[in-house]
């Protein structure tokens, strides 16, 4: 019987048809050439919208794996919580490092914005869509189903103006050490800001306690923003 790829193959939404879905030709070769994967083998999609397709092989049509679709699963891999972070923007390698660690883990919306002392401006268009290609990657290898949505905004103050209801917590050393809250009290989406390098600034700490986040700390140590 043949084996099934551990990984899940990225498919785009509008191609999936009925019963049937098709790859991309950089996601069939990988299928059909490196897991040398044959008409009836399994193999399982997803599309980032929060269903996990189980496949079997159907057809090659041109560059195009098409594969006949026996089960869809809603929400595999999704943590019962939403976590919105917002990340104060540090330079691009720990704004990648902050992707790479954080669609695993769950988050389901990334904000990057810029603040005091951020020292740059908001990412540029071609910088997101790098971004949405690495959260994809993450979103593979963690065997998550629902995309993380990456935006970057221009100052704080629109950002918490439109946040959704919910327990916020921003982290800060002079906080008090985190307790995670249990049971009937958690409610649906959970919003974590994180300061830029040199961390917030007064006033933005200040905006951030009249918005409703409360100060928590993980410990003595200075983290990085990626950490």
């Amino acid at each position: 019987e043949p084996r099934r790829p551990d990984t899940p193959f990225w498919v785009e939404r509008g191609s999936v048809e009925g019963d049937r879905l098709r790859l991309s030709p950089e996601e069939s070769h990988h299928l059909l050439h490196v897991h040398r994967a044959a008409a009836g083998a399994p193999f399982q999609a997803i599309d980032g919208n929060g269903v996990l397709y189980d496949c079997v092989l159907d057809s090659v049509e041109g560059c195009a794996a098409v594969g006949r679709i026996v089960r869809r699963s809603e929400e595999v891999g999704e943590l019962r919580l939403w976590i919105h972070l917002l990340v104060g923007m540090p330079d691009w390698g720990a704004v990648e490092a902050v992707v790479a660690n954080a669609v695993p883990l769950g988050a389901r919306l990334l904000d990057f914005v810029v603040c005091e002392r951020s020292g740059r401006g908001p990412l540029g268009a071609e910088r997101l869509d790098r971004l949405r290609r690495l959260a994809q990657a993450g979103l593979k290898q963690s065997r998550r189903t629902r995309l993380t949505e990456i935006r970057s905004s221009a100052s704080l103050e629109p950002v918490l103006a439109s946040l959704p209801s919910g327990p916020r917590y921003v982290a800060d050393p002079d906080g008090k050490p985190w307790h995670p809250l249990r049971g009937e009290s958690i409610q649906e989406v959970v919003t974590l800001a994180v300061g830029p390098p040199g961390g917030f600034s007064d006033r933005e700490r200040e905006t951030l306690r009249l918005a409703g986040f409360l100060s928590i700390s993980l410990g003595p140590n200075r983290l990085s923003t990626e950490i």
